[in-house]
């Protein structure tokens, strides 16, 4: 069994305030049990302040994380504030690390990481939590595919890339033991009596167009060309783009078919002035495309839709939420709503945190008991423990 603790603080100046306020509402002397880990997710902002390694340094467990743009848990729903989860457990043993940092190769480091947090155990984990940096350089499913490869596809993953509130898309970290990584992989791993569920909400099935495209050239995350054609020459065949031009990338992800049935949902950053598209991760060569629309009804819709299936099957345990900031983007002047349509539907039933992320890290099961572990966009993705 896990138990689930939750925190929160908005004070970014003054650590000791801040410190008191989260130690306050752990009550950890009373709350704690054998093992423990916190999961922490704030503001890039913290960046500058120390709040974040204050904080650590007054805990008893190792902490990971990464910055969001928006946090949420019981209490709070904010753009500004901290968050810390804490796991805790007399069964269950949580392991992690960080690797050191990347520049262009990331399989030393990654390999070096997996192998201390989750090779160097005796039986293999329930889940991998994976932090990933947000580099423009490494692709989030580079580092999942690795991640696959070190497991042999025998290991789900559900965890986040970090994200932030610049509109350039900088200053983006992930967290370990109050220390800011702007290049480097947290891994987190959950050993012992842990029957993970896992959940996920994307593209609403009506809202994917019926036409349907073959990719036929892409690079890392730049899609070049869809049926031999440029990728917004291809739109534009279609009626979505006009002039060379796409009006609006938000409210338009892309839905892939891979060649083991898998889906994958990709977020469309921008074009290039030789019409390739900019996605927020790589699609393979030959995959099955279609183009979907998105808007703020069907963001909150899904969401809510699936916490309530999540809270059928989940009898109160706790749950783990990370949605992609192109659903936020979504939302308009509504920021905040998909985070009240989660507080709404889980109330006071069921411990949760809820973060937004620059990726969502979830796994995909087979018949013949492999995993695929796949990064998402456009997604909202729960795990309950």
């Amino acid at each position: 069994m896990i138990k689930m603790l939750t925190a929160f603080t908005e004070e970014i100046d003054d650590a000791e305030v801040a410190v008191a306020e989260i130690l306050d509402q752990l009550n950890l002397e009373d709350n704690l049990l054998e093992n423990s880990v916190g999961i922490l997710h704030c503001s890039c902002d913290f960046d500058e302040s120390d709040v974040v390694r204050e904080l650590c340094a007054h805990l008893p467990f190792d902490v990971v994380g990464c910055s969001s743009l928006s946090v949420q848990v019981p209490g709070i729903m904010s753009q500004l504030a901290l968050t810390l989860t804490v796991l805790t457990s007399d069964d269950v043993m949580f392991v992690s690390g960080v690797c050191a940092p990347i520049s262009d190769d990331m399989d030393g480091p990654v390999t070096e990481v997996y192998e201390r947090v989750i090779g160097a155990q005796t039986e293999k984990p329930a889940v991998i939590m994976p932090f990933i940096p947000f580099m423009t350089t490494i692709g989030g499913d580079e580092f999942i595919e690795k991640i696959d490869e070190l497991s042999g596809n025998k290991v789900p993953a559900f965890g986040t890339l970090s994200i932030t509130s610049e509109e350039d898309l900088s200053r983006t970290y992930t967290i370990y033991n109050g220390e800011f990584y702007p290049t480097s992989l947290v891994l987190l791993g959950l050993f012992g009596d842990v029957k993970p569920l896992f959940f996920s909400a994307s593209v609403v099935e009506k809202n994917i167009l019926k036409q349907k495209a073959i990719v036929t050239d892409v690079h890392k995350n730049l899609l070049k060309t869809v049926n031999d054609m440029s990728a917004v020459k291809y739109l534009e065949s279609i009626g979505l783009a006009s002039g060379g031009k796409v009006s609006t990338f938000e409210s338009m992800p892309f839905v892939v078919k891979l060649s083991d049935g898998s889906m994958l949902t990709r977020a469309c950053i921008s074009s290039t002035s030789d019409g390739a598209i900019i996605l927020c991760g790589s699609v393979p060569v030959g995959s099955t495309l279609a183009v979907a629309t998105m808007d703020a009804t069907d963001v909150i819709t899904s969401t809510g839709e699936k916490v309530r299936e999540a809270l059928k099957e989940s009898a109160g345990r706790n749950m783990l939420i990370y949605s992609c900031v192109a659903r936020n983007w979504t939302l308009g002047t509504k920021v905040m709503a998909e985070h009240e349509e989660a507080g709404k539907c889980i109330g006071d039933t069921a411990p949760f945190h809820f973060a937004y992320s620059g990726g969502e890290i979830f796994p995909e099961f087979f018949e013949d008991g492999s995993i695929s572990n796949h990064l998402q966009n456009d997604t909202m993705i729960l795990c309950v423990l």
